[in-house]
């Protein structure tokens, strides 16, 4: 906890145009479709390579959709961009209930986490099924990623903002 809590005095600390923060008032699922587009806008403005942008709404939106489904309103979406490196965090008032391995918890797993259907930690996911690959999508697309549980929930991912080559 004390490692989350610096990182985010850290990311308090950067300047309003590389921090955008704001909140959802209900746990409707159309909230999803409106953070996509409201965290396209922002990341474009920023100037960020396309893929970066891509693949950044991508993991916003599968945090945002498993907060809504998962937790209890407010959700708090956190874009904060510098040195080379986007941080997402998602946040709402509902409580993860398997305990976090540390700062950094790896959610590249084969489990199927979809709380509400009750289903076992792992359990085979459904592969043809719409829910339950939301966190694998999210470890493949960032180079790091966790979670903080307690009273409230905060998820969170770090994807590099600068081109790669794919030779």
């Amino acid at each position: 906890m004390e490692i989350l809590a610096a990182q985010a005095t850290a990311l308090s600390l950067l300047p309003t145009a590389d921090r955008h923060v704001w909140s959802l008032p209900d746990t409707d699922l159309a909230q999803a479709a409106h953070t996509r587009r409201k965290a396209a806008g922002v990341l474009e403005r920023w100037r960020l390579p396309r893929a970066t942008v891509d693949d950044a709404v991508l993991v916003v939106c599968e945090l945002v959709t498993n907060a809504i489904r998962h937790g209890r309103s407010p959700v708090h979406i956190a874009l904060h961009r510098g040195q080379g490196a986007l941080t997402i965090s998602v946040s709402d008032q509902g409580h993860v209930p398997f305990p976090t391995k540390g700062p950094e918890l790896d959610l590249d797993l084969d489990l199927d986490l979809d709380l509400d259907l009750g289903v076992e930690l792992g359990a085979d996911p459904d592969h043809f099924g719409e829910c339950g690959r939301g966190l694998s999508i999210v470890a493949a697309l960032s180079q790091a990623h966790g979670y903080e549980g307690g009273d409230s929930t905060t998820f969170w991912a770090r994807l590099h903002t600068h081109p790669t080559d794919h030779a």
